[in-house]
């Protein structure tokens, strides 16, 4: 069988064979794949003829980015040659972007073919096998991707290279979002003040604090702003309810999630900050914390002084006390909602409508003046009146008019009081032990209430008091939890003992050790780490005969504080006294114990326990220490069990069991059978990446709901037998190397089937469940047709980067559909049918190379289309698009005429880009954008000339706007809101200018190739700014009034004499290729100077200063041929990095360096000395080269601490340290 080609790739590699494919080809490659980057390695048995073959066209067509190896012998193949000609193209007409690497050959070599290139060159052209147009597009290509910027390697370590290669793309690559609320209202105008401040974009350190009273909004905001950062960060994390979580488990969370690892396991908050300081100082990181209310948290988290990340990292707070934001560089107190917002959310959840009926008018406005303009109290009490009658109404509202404003919980606890006793238990339980949980396993805790649990929760739901969150999480806003916990506290009198739930540690060890415990007390938690001290004696629990919820955790345990403890006789001694015990959770706890048979035989037997949760479960132990008679849940995640694992036997008891999750058990190769089990309804094993067999057994389970074995990647067969399973819902194999889905025939149930990443999975066959679909996903698979059948409830439908050619004409059946994803797939065609699915909201087809024809004019009928993404296609029209577009993204080709959107009046983001110099879009009229008054952000790119309407400044809510373009005509006044402002390669007609000086709330804006900029004197609120290749621009920069001025770079502006200003707030400075910078004020004494990058500037003469900042971490200074020397830098206490290069005028270096770590001297001829060598105690790598006075003296015992640092070569110092936290990217 021929083997499959793989229908969309993200990096194409090219190189000789010969040269690299046993060294940094393979390195690049396996290291692509391990991190889930899907790379094409070229095979030389596709080497057949003169042309290149469909497959390898293909790849490169397909690829987003190729990779180039220029190797010394790249180009006598004349395959590579052809492969790098294709890649020239696809990136002159499609955008792909080339990274090349160049591995022992210098760029020049291979731009201008000399060397080894020029005699393959030459060779080809003595051969006479190719035509002279063949030669010159080799020569031609090799000009052009020799001319751009790439990496460097030689004399370079492969491995810290290929990790920096693999880093850039990964960030290239990535995207990450969190969910929001579906009933969000007008969050837009906090977001905007928000993103004035912060920025898009910007690459300067920033610690951001959002304060406001609970329940006004905090978390949303905070997650909305998290959502539009993260596409520019690879490191991103979202730490949730910081309030109530150990510093240990957050500081576990974070280390991570950045690094990807599993958990740290950090045993105290002094080992997690000394991790955290280690690890994370390099990483630009997105990081949110939600709920904080004490500063030990931030301090162990973040720094007590300074941010412990790297450069452009941004940090997000919330919190209710403002006191805990002192420091930071902004703060943001979230106002209360106005009368028009509060009415529209009260309103959606009162009435399901934006606006009451015209009857209840009058008591909605009642209501609102309650509410007092709080989002949590609007939802919540809108909720409980739903559906009541007036009567209700009045009662409910005179009730609340009793309580003060300010006295949010007690407003709340008039939904609480509203509920049925069940409900009111389940609610607290949540409250006090369950956020976060997966509603469908702690819902069995419930089932022995006299009304269902599901009827429960869905009241509770319904009254905005839970939510159900994404992966069937319970969640509750903090004041609920609050809220749910004062009742607890409040019924008990305050007295711990008494209460019905202890969640405390602190009080439940009192409670406990002090043996006042009462039959009130149902559920108790207990948390110990390595500096517990007390543990358990003798029968602590005997006087807690109603205990039914009992959840230990341990962490990392220090055996010297309870080795006297005889955990045995405690077992003994306490368990027999938990009769009614029904939930057991511990972690890391049983591995303390003996490994003893005798132990295990003479333990009690708990009769009614139905949840047993036992992660990294310790293989000696067996399950006959329980009964398994009632147990419903038993939880052995990431434990080492085996097929062989004598306790399958006694699992066979747990005829009642309905969920199993063996999550992570890597040692697990086959499954158990599972014939006494016919109850179970959850079966998880996700990660057993050592899985291969499915037993047979499992078609008995008649009422298994979930199958989850995503991950399981050596699993390639399921077993004829799970087309027994009517019950099945959901079906997760992603990540498998199953082939295909045989025809069962008795999953009418399912309702989610995911199969994403199944590279090898060609067929699916779907006919018998196809009714009942809502969510499938067979992205990332080899599957070229849409399976057969009636999709008529299906929801959402992932196609991408699968090998989808076309939508048949059964598409017309998916009434329901709202989500259609179909990026990077070989699509040719959009069907009329798509305009009879008037549901539709999402259509996804970027990137479909092969789409051409028409979009049809049917997509005009979808009513409730809010986003449309349209790239890299040949489609030559787009019709009239419905008014209900909320984000368009349109690329136009070569074939297309661009369309008039004007009638799309509630577009919020616009993105257009034309790549291609075309008859249908010369000299574009954009007059219809002035129409578009919700716009907020506009991306333009466009090798045509383009005119910008007379009305464009008329955007009010245009915040950011990004230009690249060959020809602006005419610039127009721009809308003065803007607070990012990009502008590419821009030539402006008749020699106009850019004017910026009225847009006052400016902190972004970056220029490049443009003629000239003014008014950047007058941006009193800009924050960075980016200028590079202004050939024109004016000789002297004035930034005296831009004071908040954090970063500033600016390359290749060749007039440019002079920069003038005290910019008291910056951080950073580039200047790069600027030959005519003659003055400067001095960077070194800026107070909160950071990193400094001064290069190519001919003649600047000094780099001086009164005092240098002590500040300073990073300073690089090259190509000064002018400098003399640098200033004492005994100050800068924190230098930890110093690289200059090629200043032969420099004599010395001055000053105590005690604090530097990094040294790198090389070109420097006149450098003869250290003023205090044996200052460098921390320096850890050094290179010097090309300075043979210095070398001479390095010898001598005043230079011995020198030695003690690692002798690097010039290639070892790592780039990324010097670029990652540090300072700017050195240009590569």
């Amino acid at each position: 069988m021929e083997k499959p080609v793989e229908p969309y790739y993200e990096v194409f590699l090219s190189f000789r064979g010969s040269d690299t494919r046993n060294d940094i080809a393979d390195y690049l490659y396996h290291s692509l794949t391990n991190v889930g980057i899907r790379a094409f390695r070229d095979d030389e048995q596709l080497h057949v003829g003169k042309e290149i073959g469909p497959e390898l066209l293909q790849a490169i067509k397909q690829s987003k980015i190729s990779i180039p190896i220029f190797s010394e012998r790249y180009a006598e193949s004349e395959w590579c040659l052809m492969e790098l000609v294709q890649m020239v193209e696809c990136k002159e007409k499609w955008g792909q972007e080339i990274m090349q690497i160049f591995y022992d050959v210098k760029p020049s070599e291979v731009r201008d073919q000399i060397a080894s290139y020029g005699k393959a060159i030459r060779s080809h052209i003595t051969k006479q096998l190719y035509t002279d147009e063949t030669i010159q597009n080799w020569k031609a290509a090799l000009n052009k991707v020799g001319s751009l910027k790439g990496w460097k390697l030689k004399q370079r370590g492969k491995g810290e290279f290929t990790k920096e290669v693999v880093q850039m793309l990964l960030i290239k690559l990535k995207k990450n979002s969190l969910a929001v609320s579906n009933c969000l209202v007008e969050m837009d105008n906090q977001v905007d003040k928000f993103m004035e401040v912060i920025g898009e974009r910007t690459t300067e350190t920033q610690i951001i604090g959002i304060h406001g009273m609970g329940g006004v909004g905090k978390t949303t905001l905070a997650t909305i702003i998290y959502n539009k950062l993260s596409a520019d960060f690879y490191n991103c994390c979202f730490l949730s309810n910081v309030r109530d979580t150990k510093i240990e488990t957050l500081q576990d969370q974070l280390i991570s999630k950045v690094l990807r690892t599993s958990c740290m396991s950090i045993t105290n908050g002094n080992e997690g900050i000394t991790e955290i300081k280690e690890r994370l100082f390099s990483k630009t990181v997105l990081l949110v914390l939600d709920d904080v209310d004490q500063k030990t948290q931030l301090d162990a988290l973040v720094g007590a002084d300074e941010c412990r990340f790297g450069r452009g990292s941004k940090v997000i707070i919330t919190t209710r006390d403002k006191e805990l934001l002192k420091g930071v560089d902004f703060q943001h107190e979230l106002i209360k909602m106005d009368f028009k917002h509060s009415l529209k959310l009260f309103s959606k959840h009162a009435f399901r409508r934006d606006n009451p009926p015209a009857e209840y008018v009058p008591l909605s406005k009642k209501a609102l003046k309650i509410c007092d303009g709080l989002p949590l109290a609007l939802k919540t009490i809108g909720s409980l009146l739903n559906g009541k009658e007036r009567r209700i109404w009045e009662i409910t509202l005179k009730k609340l008019e009793t309580i003060p404003n300010g006295n949010v919980k007690s407003k709340l606890n008039i939904s609480f009081e509203a509920l049925e006793s069940q409900e009111k238990e389940i609610f607290l339980d949540i409250c006090c032990f369950f956020v976060g949980y997966d509603v469908r396993i702690v819902i069995h805790i419930w089932d022995s209430y006299k009304f269902s649990p599901e009827y429960s929760l869905e009241v509770l739901e319904q009254r905005s008091l839970i939510k159900i969150v994404e992966g069937n999480r319970l969640w509750v806003h903090d004041q609920l939890r609050d809220l749910g916990r004062d009742i607890v506290r409040e019924r008990a009198n305050l007295k711990p003992e008494k209460q019905s739930r202890v969640w405390n540690h602190e009080e439940a060890i009192a409670v406990l050790q002090m043996k006042e415990g009462t039959k009130n007390v149902e559920a108790i938690c207990l948390t110990f780490d390595h500096q517990s001290r007390c543990f358990f004696k003798k029968e602590e629990f005997a006087s807690l005969p109603n205990l039914r919820f009992l959840q230990v955790e341990c962490g990392d345990l220090d055996m010297n504080n309870v080795r006297h403890f005889s955990f045995t006789n405690w077992f003994r001694r306490n368990l027999p006294t938990l009769l009614n015990l029904r939930w057991l959770s511990w972690s890391k706890f049983i591995q303390y114990f003996p490994s003893t048979n005798s132990f295990q035989r003479n333990l009690p037997i708990l009769q009614n326990l139905k949840y047993i949760s036992w992660h990294e479960f310790p293989i000696f132990f067996q399950f006959t220490a329980f009964s398994l008679v009632k147990l419903a849940i038993l939880d052995l995640s990431r434990s080492k069990i085996t097929y062989e694992w004598e306790g399958w036997n006694h699992l066979k008891m747990a005829k009642k069991l309905k969920v199993l999750n063996l999550t992570g058990c890597y040692n697990l190769h086959r499954t158990p059978n599972f014939s006494d089990h016919k109850n179970l309804e959850q079966l998880i094993l996700k990660g057993c990446y050592k899985l291969v067999q499915v037993d047979k057994s499992i078609g008995k389970l008649k009422h298994l709901v979930l199958l989850n074995l995503e991950g399981c990647r050596e699993l390639q067969t399921l077993p004829d037998e799970m087309e027994e399973l009517k019950a099945l819902t959901e079906l997760r194999v992603g990540r498998t190397s199953i082939t295909n889905f045989p025809e069962w025939k008795g999953m009418e149930k399912m309702e989610t089937l995911s199969t994403t990443y199944c590279k090898l999975l060609s067929e699916c066959n779907l006919a018998s469940c196809s009714t009942s679909l809502l969510y499938l996903d067979l992205s990332e698979t080899s599957i070229s047709e849409l399976p057969f059948g009636n999709f008529g409830s299906l929801v959402e439908l992932n196609l991408s980067q699968s090998s989808l050619r076309e939508l048949p004409d059964l598409i017309k059946t998916m009434k329901n559909l709202r989500v259609l994803r179909m990026s990077h797939t070989p699509l040719e065609k959009l069907p009329g049918a798509l305009g009879l699915l008037e549901k539709l909201e999402e259509i996804h087809v970027d990137s479909c190379r092969n789409l051409c024809g028409e979009i049809p004019n049917e997509i005009e009928r979808l009513s409730f289309l809010r986003i449309l993404r349209l790239s890299s296609s040949r489609v030559s029209d787009i019709p009239k698009l419905p008014e209900s577009m909320t984000d368009l993204y349109l690329e136009y080709n070569v074939n297309m005429r661009c369309p008039n959107l004007s009638n799309l009046l509630n577009l919020r983001v616009l993105t257009l880009e034309s790549r291609y110099q075309t008859p249908s879009c010369l000299a574009t009229s954009l007059d219809w954008i002035g129409g578009l008054t919700k716009l907020e952000t506009l991306w333009l790119r466009y090798d045509n000339p383009i005119t910008l309407p007379s009305d464009f400044n008329l955007l009010s809510k245009l915040g950011k706007l990004k230009l690249c373009v060959h020809q602006l005509e005419c610039p127009p006044r721009l809308p003065q809101n803007l607070s990012y402002f990009v502008i590419y390669g821009g030539r402006l007609m008749d020699n106009a200018v850019i004017n910026l000086s009225y847009l006052e709330k400016l902190s972004f804006f970056e220029v490049y190739n443009c003629v000239q900029v003014q008014g950047l004197e007058h941006l009193k609120n800009l924050k960075e700014l980016r200028l590079s290749c202004l050939v024109s621009q004016a000789k002297l920069l004035d930034l005296t009034n831009s004071k908040k001025l954090r970063r500033i770079h600016i390359e290749s502006c060749p007039k440019l004499v002079e920069v003038r200003g005290q910019l008291e707030s910056l951080e950073d400075l580039t200047l790069f290729n600027c030959k005519s910078l003659e003055k400067m004020p001095n960077p070194l004494s800026f107070k909160y100077i950071k990193s400094l990058y001064i290069d190519e500037c001919q003649k600047l003469e000094e780099i001086q200063g009164p005092e240098v900042s002590e500040n300073l971490r990073v300073l690089c200074v090259g190509d000064l041929p002018l400098l003399e020397k640098l200033p004492d830098l005994t100050n800068a206490k924190e230098l930890e990095g110093l690289k200059i290069r090629r200043c032969p005028r420099q004599v010395e270096i001055r000053g105590r360096l005690e604090s530097l770590k990094r040294l790198e001297i090389w070109g420097c001829e006149s450098l003869r000395q250290f003023s205090d060598p044996s200052s460098f105690k921390e320096l850890e790598d050094l290179i010097i080269r090309g300075c043979e006075r210095l070398e001479e003296i390095l010898e001598s015992d005043e230079y011995r601490d020198l030695k003690k640092a690692r002798i690097l070569t010039e290639s070892r110092i790592s780039r990324g340290w010097w670029a990652g936290s540090h300072g700017e990217n050195v240009p590569y």
